[in-house]
């Protein structure tokens, strides 16, 4: 089967329709985060080989706010918020092509580390290493013929310092790409 897949690829970037449609990619995003108070940046650069097919690389860096909140009855819970910055490898297939309003769909893995805040309530500080695969799923809105706006959401699953971590980003990510393209202008290109 993995030959199959292989072969398949390959043709795809060897013929000359879908190798006309090769670009680089630049993206890059900023925002406040939904649930917990805090925001994420993040920016990268891919490749396309084809107008379905893109592998990207980004560094990403999320800070979350700590939070200590009463139970109305002298009881408090805290949660300690820090600074997550990773680099992540990832292939995003676009069913429909990038030139045209459609969904898409991605899986990849990253690794960086964590490093909670230090405050009264968590006065020692700690930096762990943060490995995690995830998967996903958005929509890409081309603006221009070389610039599109994508939002996604994303489940990441992973291990930090040792335990599980579990991440569901439920609401959009908006992001700002940039495509170069190598190879003659084609219809099949944004």
């Amino acid at each position: 089967m993995r030959v199959i897949r292989s072969l398949v690829f390959v043709l795809l970037i060897a013929t000359p329709r879908f190798a006309s449609a090769q670009s680089f990619v630049v993206q890059g995003s900023a925002g406040p985060t939904l649930i917990d108070s805090g925001y994420s940046l993040a920016g990268g650069i891919g490749f396309s080989p084809t107008s379905h097919l893109t592998v990207l690389f980004d560094l990403e860096r999320t800070h979350l706010s700590s939070q200590l909140t009463s139970d109305g009855r002298g009881g408090f819970a805290g949660f300690r918020g820090g600074t997550l910055t990773m680099g992540s490898a990832q292939l995003r297939v676009t069913p429909f092509g990038r030139d045209r309003i459609g969904p898409y769909g991605l899986v990849g893995f990253a690794a960086g580390m964590s490093r909670p805040n230090v405050n009264e309530m968590f006065p020692d500080p700690v930096t762990n290493d943060v490995r995690a695969m995830f998967f996903g799923g958005g929509i890409h809105v081309p603006l221009k013929e070389r610039v599109s706006l994508f939002a996604d959401g994303r489940v990441m699953i992973g291990a930090e310092a040792g335990e599980t971590l579990a991440v569901a980003s439920i609401g959009p990510l908006y992001k700002l790409q940039r495509a170069i393209r190598i190879g003659k202008p084609t219809d099949d290109y944004e």
